[in-house]
C-alpha cells in the first residue's frame, strides 16, 4: 500500500508526504517549516520520522521551508545535480543524492523513479512512487507532457496532477502578455484542458485516485477544475475518485492499494 497526504499545493506553496512500507518522504518544502510540521502531526508523524524529501525543482514555492525544516538535523535529501547547488545554501549539513531522470533510487520501502519534466527551472523533476506493486504518479510543474510521460505514468493507481489554470481566465487576468505567454507555454504549466488530455492518453479503470494540484487561485478555481476532469473521467467512464488540493487545508490521508 501507498499512501499519501497534499499538506499543501497552488501556485503560492507545496508539500505532500507519502508513505508505504513503513517509510515517509516529502515532496518539496514550498511552504513553512511551521506549516510543515503542523501538517506531518496531522498525519501522525513527525520531521524526525523523515527517510529524505525529494524536490521537483528550485522555485519558492516548492523549497522555501527547507531552510528553518533542515536546521534541526541533517535531512537526506533527492534532487538533480543542478538543483543540489541552490539546496546547499539552504541546507548546507544534509545528505544529497544526486537523481537521473528514468534511474530508480530505493528509500527504504519506496521505490522512486524521477522522469523529465519542462518547466522553466534548472532541471525539473516529475516522480513515480512504489512500494510493493502500487504505484503513485507525481506530476506538477510542466508546460507539456513530454515524451515518455505516459509510458511512464501508465497504470498508476494514484496521480497527483498540475491543473494550474483555466486558459479563459488567464487571458483576462490582466497580467502582462509575457507572463501570460510564459504561464501557458511549453515551459509553463499545464492548464485544465491539458490535463484533462493526458488523462485521455493514460486513465485506465486501475486509476483509484487522481489529485488536481497547484491551482492557482488568480488564474483558476477548484470548482474549474474539478467539472473540467470529471467531465472526462465520465466521459472515459473512469471509476477514479478526484480529489482537489488546496493551499490553506491539508487533503487527508489517500491509499491506494
Amino acid at each position: 500500500m501507498i499512501r499519501f497526504s497534499v499538506l499543501a499545493s497552488s501556485s503560492r506553496g507545496n508539500a505532500t508526504v507519502i508513505s508505504g512500507g513503513g517509510t515517509h518522504v516529502l515532496v518539496d518544502t514550498g511552504i513553512s517549516a511551521l506549516r510543515i510540521r503542523k501538517g506531518l502531526a496531522e498525519c501522525e508523524l513527525s520531521d524526525a520520522q523523515l527517510s529524505g524529501v525529494f524536490f521537483t525543482h528550485e522555485h519558492q514555492d516548492h523549497v522555501s521551508g527547507l531552510g528553518v525544516l533542515a536546521k534541526k538535523r541533517s535531512l537526506p535529501l533527492y534532487c538533480s545535480r543542478y538543483l543540489a547547488k541552490d539546496l546547499r545554501g539552504m541546507a548546507p549539513n544534509a545528505t544529497m543524492t544526486y537523481l537521473e531522470p528514468g534511474q530508480t533510487v530505493q528509500v527504504g520501502a519506496l521505490k522512486v523513479t524521477p522522469f523529465c519534466v519542462s518547466h522553466d527551472a534548472a532541471d525539473p523533476l516529475g516522480y513515480v512512487f512504489e512500494c510493493d506493486g502500487v504505484r503513485l504518479g507525481y506530476v506538477t510543474d510542466t508546460g507539456i507532457i513530454m515524451r515518455g510521460m505516459p509510458e511512464m505514468l501508465a497504470g498508476v493507481q494514484g496521480l497527483y496532477l498540475e491543473s494550474n489554470y483555466d486558459l479563459e481566465m488567464l487571458e483576462n487576468s490582466g497580467r502582462p502578455y509575457e507572463l501570460i505567454n510564459r504561464i501557458s507555454g511549453r515551459w509553463g504549466h499545464l492548464s485544465n484542458n491539458q490535463a484533462c488530455e493526458f488523462i485521455r492518453i493514460i486513465g485506465h479503470a486501475g486509476l483509484q485516485h487522481l489529485v488536481l494540484a497547484h491551482i492557482s487561485p488568480e488564474c483558476n478555481t477548484p470548482a474549474k477544475a474539478q467539472a473540467c476532469m470529471r467531465a472526462t473521467l465520465d466521459e472515459l467512464q473512469l471509476p477514479t475518485q478526484l480529489h482537489c488540493a488546496a493551499m490553506a487545508t491539508r487533503l487527508p490521508w489517500i491509499e491506494l492499494h
